[in-house]
């Protein structure tokens, strides 16, 4: 029979670990230029898909002003011509479109595990050496260190752009009461590594935004209207990734 006085242990939480590949710098930077012009086809297939509504409208008016019939009479044939046009090309567009949406969205998906690795500076110095000597003779040597002692080591890191000794002094930073820190791991990680994680991270962004883009696109021709909301989300994000 449990103790009463025995507390419960605390719930442990899972590890929430995708099951997408990890991708280089070199990859997601080119993951977003295809996801732009993928993004840039797509609209101008909506672009196309509008301009055949609007030659039908066009025709039908002019037949009948051809036919003599009042400008009022060729408006209304016109809206009515392009108003079946438009169900006609939607309904035979789907395929297309979706089939672009689907790549640009699987582009997307494929960032989750990349995103997670690359979300702040100090999650990408974390991982610099891992494994190797050099880290682990490093985090052998400064282990007790004093204040001092990690400051020079860290203004030694900086200066030599070692990654490796800058991940064996976060980790060790990382153990210590936060008041009794003599520095920033963050302000460490970023002088480091904060230029490619940003680097990364607009990247990141831009694949998603242009995914975004498509599908808001996508909804406002699928809705004959503009969808302001969507584009103001749209529009905040893209500050937000700048």
């Amino acid at each position: 029979m449990r103790s009463p006085t025995m507390a419960d242990p605390a719930p442990s939480l899972p590890l929430d670990i995708p099951d997408k590949p990890i991708l280089s710098t070199a990859e997601v930077v080119s993951l977003a230029e295809v996801a732009a012009r993928r993004a840039e086809k797509f609209g101008t297939l909506i672009d196309t898909l509008d301009a055949g509504v609007a030659k039908r409208a066009a025709d039908a008016a002019e037949s009948l002003s051809r036919a003599g019939f009042q400008p009022k009479d060729q408006q209304t044939a016109a809206d009515k011509a392009a108003a079946i046009a438009r169900r006609e090309v939607v309904t035979n567009s789907s395929d297309a479109r979706w089939a672009h949406l689907k790549e640009l969205s699987a582009a997307s998906d494929s960032l989750a595990t990349t995103a997670q690795l690359w979300a702040s500076p100090v999650t990408v110095l974390a991982r610099a050496g891992l494994g190797t000597p050099e880290r682990s003779a490093y985090q052998q040597q400064l282990d007790g260190s004093g204040v001092v002692d990690l400051k020079n080591a860290a203004l030694l890191a900086v200066a030599t752009n070692n990654k490796a000794l800058g991940a064996a002094i976060v980790s060790i930073i990382d153990r210590m009461p936060a008041r009794s820190r003599p520095f920033s791991a963050q302000d460490l990680a970023d002088k480091l590594v904060g230029e490619e994680t940003r680097s990364v991270q607009a990247a990141i962004a831009a694949v998603k935004l242009a995914a975004q883009r498509a599908i808001n696109r996508n909804r406002e021709y699928e809705a004959g209207r503009v969808r302001p909301m969507d584009r103001v989300k749209l529009a905040l994000n893209k500050k937000d990734a700048n």
